[in-house]
């Protein structure tokens, strides 16, 4: 299917990060109007475009936010861990609908059993909040419910820099799922340039990868040019080293103890279009000048 942006213009919050930066950057190339409300208008790119407008503004002060979403059919939403997502997310959801927003593309979390781990029931709480507004009629909702990132990885990488080894809590042949946040980028960028009646209320898993330690120590090896073997440490260890980091408790206790893996998303070649999710070969090769 080809895509079409010629009568949308779309909204974007969250813009700036790993995934929002190349969702406007995306959309911006396809055609589509696109208005980006950020914090930080400098972070927004690409910079001086025709058909990239962009909206200052916070959390904090609704104001800019009320007075630029008139006019957009669609929104793309993406708001970081914190323990004040779910009223976030609802400020937001029912602003758009006040708007006349159309479709709402909302990053959120894959489910995992509840009140496991606090990082993702942020955005499962969130997601059943808004899921059930009254307000919401007319308005589509389709959640991406992400693994974790391939890109989880540059959080620790000193241990690879400078001693040639990958750190992590698991078995070194036990199967651990990803996902790039390039793949989850594209997936929201076809999902809004799509009909909206053929996703509807969907909410879609994403998980691009299955792999193990061992396996991703090989693939580090032949892409950096050097042997990199696999450290299998004390689940303390690695979260101190994300607390280090600069990772706050939430996110460093589900990364260091996270257990589990599902088979890849069958049907993710179809929300991308029809290639193949990103594996962490591909995402590694990518990626190269970062991990040297």
């Amino acid at each position: 299917m080809t895509l079409d942006y010629s009568n949308e213009r779309i909204f974007v919050v969250g813009g700036t990060g790993n995934i929002g930066s190349i969702v406007v950057q995306e959309l911006v190339k396809n055609g589509a109007q696109v208005t980006v409300y950020a914090r930080t208008p400098a972070k927004v790119e690409p910079k001086n475009h025709a058909g990239l407008t962009i909206v200052q503004g916070d959390f904090n002060d609704w104001t800019p936010l009320e007075k630029a979403l008139p006019g957009h059919t669609r929104l793309f939403l993406l708001v970081g861990d914190s323990a004040d997502i779910t009223q976030t997310k609802i400020a937001i959801h029912k602003k758009a609908y006040a708007a006349g927003i159309k479709q709402i593309v909302e990053i959120s979390a894959r489910l995992t059993a509840w009140r496991k781990f606090r990082i993702a029931d942020y955005h499962i709480e969130a997601e059943q909040a808004v899921y059930s507004l009254p307000e919401r009629k007319g308005t589509a909702y389709v959640a991406l419910r992400p693994t974790n990132f391939t890109s989880n990885l540059l959080f620790y990488l000193d241990p690879l820099k400078n001693n040639n080894t990958l750190i992590d809590t698991a078995d070194p042949d036990e199967p651990q799922e990803l996902i790039s946040t390039y793949d989850i980028a594209h997936v929201a960028v076809r999902i809004l340039g799509e009909p909206i009646e053929k996703h509807g209320d969907a909410g879609y898993d994403l998980v691009g990868d299955v792999t193990t330690p061992s396996k991703r120590a090989a693939s580090l090896s032949k892409t950096l040019g050097r042997t990199i073997t696999y450290n299998q440490v004390p689940v303390k260890d690695f979260y101190d080293t994300l607390i280090g980091a600069g990772l706050d408790h939430a996110t460093a206790y589900f990364l260091s103890s996270f257990q589990g893996a599902e088979p890849v998303s069958r049907g993710l070649p179809i929300l991308l279009g029809g290639r193949a999710p990103e594996t962490f070969d591909t995402w590694a090769a990518r990626n190269k000048d970062l991990l040297l």
